[in-house]
């Protein structure tokens, strides 16, 4: 393994990988993220950007033999993984891997699942897929320590190819060398620009499905030998390097940290130890930077006392990212004018729950975006960056919010992880209360039901087409 790229010493693991071979403690915890993935695709098969979708590739491929979930309609693998991984990123309320920065479960589940029901797959062989790519997606991600977004680059976009890549050609049971020839495609198909946060647009919801559909390709030209460089990740010109932040650049203060931060990450403790089984549920339908303050402002919301209607001042403390990509531009950030922008915004995630005590699907509509209320509390926030916040990020999400009151009485919330990260778990019941408010819009409580009750047992489903005929 000494002389061998990252590419081969990935190949060399996981070919001979089996369900058995994986613990209990990941297994179970990536049925939990399979079934909030569905959920989360089941309710976003209603949002306008899924809707919009669905009709262009209905344009060139509305016929195949794999299913777009929520609807029962049918198209090839490569759109099936396209649309799917697209609409479950539609809310932004999918799962998402703190220190890889990324949304896993997205970019991964609708490849490994479009070619499971192609080639009528086991529930232990789409489970085992998932896990293993989700892995590889996440690692990549672990890489930067989180300054590739200081580039520019959105990771769910970048690194999310990799991982689908990765799923597919095991559920395609891919030889070494065709494994490294696809990650060597998915490294040149590798994208994801941040530019969507300028303007609010629906293009971050696509990188998703981009690294889903993109990894499917990829796996299908390894296995017909699609000569692709074996060194894509730690060559000169490969992806660690390309895709990194080179200080001062971008326009970025030079003091952040440059480029390639843990390139140990990508294969320290390969196949023994899963990235999946660290991976963390969102319990708001928004960015995760701003998922921490949702839980300071509900947290203040819930305080015996408290009343939003005499909120004189509000000043959050957060991290340099946060700061960046979440309160600016300002004027956009604080009275969004589309639910994008509402989605990243520190102003509005912080305002809703002071006001609401909660940030569900429902808080971002076109209507709920110009509620009075959370824009009168908007022009009231201050914000600064916290050195101390700074220096764990991304190892830990720290926030803090601070509200005066007319009187003078403060209420502080404070959270060190995001509630739905391991550190701090969402409960079981929390979980499916998702799965069913999401589920239910779309496939009624009776199918929910059943779904919920097969993932819990996946491994013991022969053919996982049985599951899918009851996603729509």
């Amino acid at each position: 393994m000494e002389n061998k790229t990252i590419s081969q010493k990935i190949a060399e693991i996981y070919v001979p990988i089996r369900f058995e071979d994986i613990d209990k403690r990941t297994v179970e915890n990536a049925k939990i993220f399979m079934l909030d993935c569905l959920g989360c695709i089941l309710s976003g098969s209603h949002i306008s950007n899924a809707v919009t979708l669905r009709r262009a590739v209905g344009e060139f491929a509305p016929d195949g033999d794999c299913t777009i979930f929520g609807t029962g309609e049918k198209t090839n693998a490569m759109m099936a993984a396209l649309i799917n991984g697209t609409t479950g990123h539609s809310q932004d309320y999918d799962d998402d891997h703190r220190e890889g920065t990324q949304h896993a479960s997205v970019a991964v589940l609708p490849a490994v699942l479009a070619l499971a029901e192609k080639y009528g797959k086991s529930g232990k062989e789409v489970l085992t897929a998932y896990i293993l790519g989700s892995d590889i997606t996440i690692r990549a991600g672990e890489v930067f320590g989180g300054t590739s977004y200081y580039a520019g680059w959105h990771l769910t976009g970048t690194c999310g190819v990799f991982g689908a890549a990765a799923g597919s050609c095991k559920i395609m049971d891919l030889n070494e060398q065709q494994y490294v020839d696809a990650f060597g495609v998915a490294g040149s198909e590798a994208a994801g620009i941040d530019e969507f946060n300028t303007t609010g647009a629906w293009t971050k919801r696509f990188h998703a499905g981009q690294s889903a559909m993109d990894g499917v390709l990829a796996a299908y030209m390894g296995k017909q030998g699609y000569f692709a460089p074996a060194t894509i990740f730690d060559g000169v010109h490969g992806f660690f390097n390309c895709f990194s932040f080179k200080g001062g650049s971008c326009g970025y203060d030079a003091a952040l940290p440059d480029g390639i931060q843990f390139p140990e990450r990508m294969t320290e403790k390969l196949g023994k130890k899963w990235e999946m089984a660290d991976n963390s549920i969102k319990l708001y339908s928004c960015c995760r930077f701003t998922n921490n303050f949702c839980d300071c402002a509900i947290d203040i919301h819930n305080q015996p006392g408290f009343d939003w209607t005499r909120i004189t001042a509000i000043h959050a403390e957060c991290n340099r990212f946060t700061d960046e990509r979440l309160c600016r531009p300002v004027d956009i950030k604080r009275h969004p004018i589309n639910v994008v922008n509402a989605q990243f915004s520190l102003f509005y995630e912080i305002a809703c729950g002071l006001v609401k005590g909660r940030v569900l699907p429902e808080s971002f509509t076109d209507e709920a975006i110009r509620d009075e209320r959370i824009n009168k509390l908007t022009e009231l926030i201050t914000w600064e960056i916290n050195e101390g916040f700074e220096a764990v990020y991304p190892e830990k999400y720290p926030a803090r919010v601070t509200v005066t009151m007319e009187d003078g009485t403060r209420f502080v919330g404070e959270v060190e992880y995001p509630k739905g990260d391991p550190e701090y778990p969402a409960s079981r019941e929390e979980v499916m209360e998702k799965f069913f408010a999401n589920a239910t819009l779309t496939i009624g409580s009776v199918k929910a039901k059943k779904v919920a009750e097969m993932v819990d047992h996946i491994e013991e489903v022969e053919d996982i087409r049985e599951l899918i005929k009851l996603l729509y």
